[in-house]
């Protein structure tokens, strides 16, 4: 009889995400999300950055999320980008901003960033997926802050022996 496990080289782990935020952040502890934090504000939309990882096919295509995201705000009333590269630390990130309207704070502005992280082992990957949101009157001048939140990510894959690589 054979064992099987997670995380191992048949089902590989997720990658690590680490960011850096500045003082006064807060982490946010939401359903669905891997990690958050935002810069809290009482009566003002308090702009933050989301990273969700989940499984996907080494051979994903990051267009595929685009293309959701595209959908998501054309279905608000909204827009989003072109699409751009960026490396950040070791990884190649694809990414697009995408803008809608708000009854509450006017105009919501979020900056994506898609990633595939493979395993060591080649036998799955994690797409990881960072958000950067800002709104209302500050949304221009906190649009800097979450970018330069974002350009601090460093992703780590998994692996096989339980290391991060």
């Amino acid at each position: 009889m054979s064992t099987l496990a997670y995380p191992s080289a048949d089902f590989p782990g997720q990658p690590s995400v680490a960011l850096e935020v500045p003082e006064g952040w807060e982490p946010v502890h939401a359903p669905g999300t891997t990690m958050a934090a935002r810069l809290p504000r009482e009566g003002a939309f308090a702009p933050n950055v989301v990273v969700n990882i989940e499984p996907c096919e080494p051979a994903f295509q990051v267009e595929d999320s685009l293309d959701q995201l595209r959908a998501m705000a054309t279905s608000r009333g909204g827009a989003v980008s072109e699409p751009y590269a960026a490396e950040l630390g070791d990884a190649r990130f694809v990414g697009c901003d995408a803008t809608w309207p708000d009854p509450d704070v006017e105009t919501v502005l979020q900056a994506n960033l898609f990633h595939v992280a493979e395993a060591s082992s080649g036998s799955g990957a994690h797409l990881v997926q960072l958000t950067g949101a800002v709104g209302g009157e500050s949304a221009e001048a906190d649009y800097e802050l979450i970018r330069q939140v974002l350009t601090t990510v460093r992703v780590t894959a998994w692996d096989v022996t339980g290391d991060r690589a």
